[in-house]
């Protein structure tokens, strides 16, 4: 019953509180409200990424959900798992139950281990003309999706679930995590315009996404993806972010030097078309 009311308060938060921004290519100016928004459109496939090491633990429930979620949405689904050579049984897992419910498939990456590569991976074998992004570990709540989906349907071109738009928070971090997450969405914000430019999770149309460069190395793909500036319509959802329950979190100080890394070659390289423009 809780998690019931739980859900209609987060559907609620996300009618109330989806809101535009429209992306400039040098920089982000807001425009609330919805009118200047295309017609709704209606897709043909739904292409669910999702990049996996070492999570066998949550893998199982997180493709069950989706199945279920897949009977709430008018557009096909596909969900490939991006796997990146687990030695736990992540991908044998979620073969089979993929497999069974005729859900998707599994692509296993060779080479080193890479986030980002993953997912351009998984997005240069999608089907779709939706694309969304999502972690494994169940922090990232598949029952979101329909409502991501329908943003798009909308005229936006990339929908956000949010962690710091009104309704959006997050449970069961320590203090220091919830510091490091709030100072990185801080330092984003004069690139991309949006609240939380670090969030994992995320649909976009198909051609935004598939015009990322295959380059690209950032950890944090949703900012690169924004700042290339294929995306000018992003609507932020709000969500409960949950850390995991299950296996081991990827944070460490290698990731976060990534970040900053990643920052900080996005803003040179926005100065750099200042320079030559």
């Amino acid at each position: 019953m809780e998690g019931e009311i739980d859900r209609e308060t987060e559907q609620e938060n996300e009618r109330e509180y989806c809101q535009t921004r429209e992306l400039e290519r040098e920089g982000a100016a807001r425009h609330p409200g919805n009118r200047h928004l295309p017609a709704i459109v209606t897709y043909r496939m739904l292409s669910i990424l999702i990049p996996t090491y070492q999570e066998r633990e949550a893998i199982g429930e997180l493709l069950q959900r989706l199945a279920v979620i897949r009977t709430r949405l008018p557009e096909a689904v596909e969900v490939l798992v991006i796997d990146d050579r687990s030695e736990d049984g992540t991908p044998d897992i979620a073969e089979q139950i993929l497999q069974r419910e005729a859900l998707g498939r599994v692509l296993r990456r060779e080479g080193p281990r890479d986030l980002t590569q993953a997912i351009l991976t998984g997005c240069q074998s999608a089907s779709g003309d939706l694309i969304a992004v999502m972690d494994a570990d169940l922090s990232h709540p598949p029952e979101l999706l329909p409502a991501l989906v329908e943003a798009v349907r909308s005229g936006h071109d990339v929908a956000v679930a949010s962690r710091y738009v009104p309704g959006g928070s997050v449970a069961n971090w320590a203090w220091r995590r919830r510091v490091l997450s709030w100072m990185g969405c801080v330092m984003a914000r004069p690139l991309v315009g949006i609240a939380d430019a670090t969030s994992g999770y995320f649909v976009c149309k198909a051609p935004v996404f598939k015009a990322l460069s295959v380059r690209s190395h950032g950890f944090k793909i949703l900012l690169e993806m924004l700042v290339q500036g294929g995306a000018q319509r992003v609507c932020e959802i709000p969500y409960t972010f949950v850390d995991r329950k299950r296996g081991s979190s990827k944070l460490n100080r290698r990731v976060l030097w990534l970040y900053v890394l990643q920052l900080g070659q996005l803003y040179l390289r926005r100065c750099a078309r200042r320079t030559h423009a």
